[in-house]
């Protein structure tokens, strides 16, 4: 059984809840590592907070908590002289440790000052240090059965709800980027009572929910980044894929193919594969980061990425001619970073295949996104060469359910997940903000115009993913320091809108 008693705990670490409505332990105060993305303040207080495991089920499995991780800032809240306590901003974690999500999300630090807000960004379970089962036990099959996304949005939901009672506070606007984007406008649309406005920034929900059938598709967007960067750079790629592939058919292509792409193992045909996905991943995960300047999000990366690995790419065809070197010069920008501090690489270290195509990072969060992609989500249609400068790949649903069934015993249920939000209509929703980014691979399977007066599409021309999350910077784009500003003043719209309808009822 997944929950037993032993010794006053149940099983794996798990308390009886206790009795207080709040209950927090304080990680530290002190130490936090340093900020590594937008030049954010460290949180005034880390803490956890004693989460119900299952909100779903009632008996003893009910009274069961683990420890789910905490980061307040509250050097800009404040009451006015009237008594008005000021808003909670919160954001809604992703999938993976919370400090690189509050590092990377400068938006909420810059306008918290003319809120007044309180900022806490909330971990999501089984990511980071919320591990319900502790760092082994929660990544088995059995370990893995309460990691969903109605269950986080109910752990979000139980702390808002305690905040606000604990420390007053009449009006929250939720935040989130990506994955944490779909997580808060879900909290919008399952616990309007709660968050009276959420900022959504690339989060593609009509993808996720299959109601969204983009004309183009993600690698193709991919594809377009670097063409854009430069028309040459979306054939070396093809033409080095396809040297690649023919590389392999020839006698002594394991040292060849070791040398051209300097990896520490040697190369042998089991691995084709792998490298295939270690490139492609290396490739479209700059297009999503392609930030007007120097960042470390996923990997220390220079600015616009994209146009980096395409000049080396334009540099090595001018030194070697050779096609596949000119890749593996690329994909080791990501991989190696600005620091450049890697003389091999390991990519079975550095790359995870698993159900989502686009990437489920590595450790143990990879571990986590997999079971969710397993179970809840399908997301980006696969490359075909055709459309994009990638190699055909075939991963459609009898792939994925057969792989999901294997690793886990599972299979995909998006329908499932789809029904408990309102399967991406949002005709009767509001105060929601869904921006995107239009170099972002992502953007196609997003909400890109208004669907009424109250849920709002910004648009970032020159933005990557989730680039109006992060803080000002003098490199900004016009189109985002534009989207900041429509997202500030539809926040003080809508919260002003609240507060007249508050005072009305009373």
């Amino acid at each position: 059984a997944v929950v037993s008693t032993q010794s006053g705990h149940y099983g794996r670490g798990f308390l009886r809840q206790p009795p207080a409505v709040m209950y927090w332990l304080v990680f530290s105060v002190l130490f936090f590592a340093p900020a590594s993305g937008d030049d954010v303040p460290k949180p005034t207080r880390i803490w956890s907070y004693p989460q119900t495991l299952d909100h779903f089920s009632y008996g003893e499995i009910s009274s069961l908590i683990f420890p789910q991780k905490v980061f307040e800032y509250n050097k800009f809240w404040n009451t006015t002289e009237d008594g008005e306590v000021g808003p909670l901003f919160v954001y809604t974690g992703n999938e993976g440790p919370l400090d690189s999500f509050y590092d990377n999300t400068g938006f909420m630090f810059d306008i918290a000052p003319q809120f007044g807000a309180l900022i806490v960004f909330i971990e999501h379970r089984y990511y980071g240090q919320s591990l319900p089962f502790g760092p082994e036990e929660s990544f088995t099959n059995e370990g893995l059965a309460y990691l969903s996304s109605i269950q986080a949005t109910a752990d979000f939901a139980e702390i808002i709800a305690m905040l606000k009672k604990e420390r007053n506070i009449t009006q929250v606007v939720s935040f989130g980027g990506s994955y944490g984007g779909m997580l808060t406008a879900w909290m919008r649309l399952r616990y309007p009572q709660l968050v009276d406005v959420a900022v959504a920034a690339s989060a593609p929900l009509p993808m996720m929910a299959q109601t969204a059938h983009p004309e183009k598709a993600f690698f193709q967007i991919v594809t377009d980044d670097f063409a854009a960067a430069d028309a040459k750079c979306p054939g070396i790629v093809q033409r080095g894929f396809t040297k690649l592939y023919a590389m392999v058919k020839t006698s002594g292509y394991q040292e060849a193919v070791t040398a051209a792409f300097s990896l520490c193992a040697p190369f042998n045909s089991t691995q084709f594969d792998h490298l295939v996905g270690w490139v492609r991943n290396s490739m479209l995960m700059m297009a999503m980061v392609d930030y007007p300047y120097p960042a470390d999000f996923f990997g220390r990366l220079p600015a616009w990425p994209v146009t980096a690995a395409c000049n080396m790419m334009l540099d090595e065809m001018k030194k070697s001619g050779d096609e596949l070197k000119a890749v593996a010069v690329a994909a080791g920008l990501f991989y190696n970073g600005t620091a450049g501090t890697k003389q091999c690489f390991d990519i079975y270290d550095e790359f995870i295949e698993c159900a989502d195509i686009t990437g489920c990072g590595t450790g143990p969060e990879a571990v986590a996104w997999d079971w969710q992609c397993c179970t809840e989500f399908q997301l980006a249609t696969p490359s075909n060469n055709v459309t994009d400068m990638f190699p055909p790949l075939t991963w459609n649903t009898d792939v994925v359910d057969k792989y999901c069934k294997a690793k886990y015993g599972v299979t995909p249920d998006p329908v499932k997940a789809s029904l408990s939000y309102w399967s991406a209509d949002f005709t009767s929703a509001s105060n929601i903000i869904f921006s995107n980014g239009l170099l972002d691979p992502w953007h196609a399977g997003g909400v890109l115009e208004d669907v009424n007066p109250t849920v709002k599409a910004v648009i970032v021309k020159e933005g990557a993913h989730h680039l109006d999350m992060r803080g000002s910077d003098p490199a900004d784009p016009p189109s985002v320091i534009a989207a900041r500003k429509t997202e500030v003043a539809l926040i003080k719209k809508w919260l002003n809108s609240q507060k007249e309808k508050t005072s009305l009822d009373f």
